[in-house]
């Protein structure tokens, strides 16, 4: 039998989302005719709903554990109702905005398989999009009576959304080069593979549908994003390639306090746990993801070991890297700063517990005895230029020398 049935939206979305890949995704086409030439073992791209099985027909924990999941979005009782959407939403626009993202510097992939691989990444967004699309279009009764019709404003909203209009702050962080989709495929599509991992257990049950088949998807979005890091990274240590470690290593820098900040306060997330929307709370979570992305650069690491130290094995390459990390003592001619880290998690916060955010925190976790302007100085000499051009950053600056936090939903 079948992983999952399929099914298209109503005409009216289907066509605008159409009209969405055309203006911000038109290289589709081309993937489309030669996807057999690149991805021969695969199912060629279509445009649909993917509806997988639901793991349990019960809700298996919070506040309602043991009874059923709500086939019905206006059966959905209280908070639960708008909660629902704020996660559906956020993760349309996750897939939307990543797509505008990776097309901005697409042209700049360094070899033919990096660029096929990003236009795979981005065909598999817009379905996943479609997918967020279709939980809310075919459900009737996302429309309650008295309310307004929750699924066509926000269907509308989203196919508004450009850069800087998005839910998450990551999405909103326009790619200045390459070495942006590459990281953003590392470590920030590694926070999507865990939200939709939690979000397995939804108690709405067309998105807890949604999960697996996308998970079966995202899962090629970071083995890319890992491999080319991985490739990336050897590249640079035999001085070949545009990029350098410490390129690498400042794009890191910018792109996972941000990831981190996708999960939510690391304090919260009990609500989604009571209502059975995620199996995990934020800090959970996070944590997991941190241990993960320690264990890519460890892995990174080690392949930049063995190219500069031949024949040493992937195990005593790994240990010989973490060694030289921990220590910042050389080793077979090699440095600490050859070798890629993960910046401790209070560097660089917008976003989180009051203790952390806008405080300056350097890369290894110490509160600098500096005001504000000082602490810009310092975030230059860690972060890209590139970066440090954005408006997201300007918008940074402003509140961090004006003393101000941010308010405002972060997080799924």
């Amino acid at each position: 039998m079948a992983a999952y049935t399929t099914q298209t939206i109503t005409p009216r979305y289907h066509h605008a989302l159409l009209g969405w890949q055309v203006k911000n995704f038109p290289e589709l086409d081309f993937l489309e005719r030669n996807w057999t030439k690149f991805f021969a073992s695969q199912t060629p791209f279509q445009l649909f709903a993917k509806i997988g099985k639901l793991g349990s027909d019960n809700i298996d924990q919070g506040k309602f554990a043991g009874r059923p999941r709500f086939e019905r979005a206006g059966d959905m009782v209280g908070n639960m109702f708008y909660a629902a959407r704020d996660i559906i939403r956020a993760q349309c626009s996750t897939e939307l905005a990543s797509i505008q993202q990776h097309r901005l510097t697409l042209e700049e992939a360094p070899t033919d398989q990096m660029k096929v691989a990003v236009l795979r990444v981005m065909a598999e967004e817009l379905r996943h999009a479609y997918q967020m699309f279709w939980v809310l279009d075919h459900d009737p009764t996302w429309k309650k009576p008295g309310h307004p019709d929750i699924a066509a404003e926000t269907l509308d909203e989203l196919l508004s959304m450009e850069l800087g209009s998005h839910v998450l702050d990551a999405f909103n962080i326009p790619f200045k080069n390459f070495l942006d989709n590459v990281v953003f495929a590392t470590v920030i599509d590694l926070v999507g593979k865990y939200q939709l991992e939690m979000q397995k257990v939804f108690a709405y049950a067309p998105m807890a549908r949604s999960m697996s088949p996308m998970l079966s998807e995202e899962g090629f979005h970071i083995g890319s994003g890992r491999s080319f890091l991985r490739e990336l990274a050897v590249r640079a240590t035999a001085g070949e390639g545009r990029f350098s470690i410490a390129d690498i290593q400042k794009t890191i820098n910018a792109w996972y306090p941000r990831g981190l900040e996708m999960f939510g306060n690391e304090r919260g997330g009990e609500t989604n746990v009571q209502f059975s929307f995620k199996d995990r709370t934020n800090g959970t979570a996070q944590s997991e993801y941190i241990r993960e992305v320690h264990e890519v650069l460890e892995l990174t690491n080690a392949a930049i070991v063995q190219a500069k130290v031949k024949g040493i094995s992937a195990v005593d390459a790994r240990a010989m890297a973490r060694q030289i990390r921990e220590t910042r003592e050389d080793h077979s001619g090699i440095t600490a700063d050859d070798l890629l880290f993960v910046p401790d998690a209070r560097f660089f916060r917008r976003r989180g517990p009051p203790e952390i955010v806008m405080q300056p925190y350097d890369l290894e976790g110490k509160l600098l005895p500096i005001a504000a302007p000082q602490y810009l100085e310092y975030l230059a000499g860690v972060l890209p230029d590139r970066y440090r051009a954005t408006d997201e950053f300007r918008q940074y600056s402003e509140q961090l020398l004006g003393g101000q936090a941010i308010g405002g939903r972060y997080g799924w």
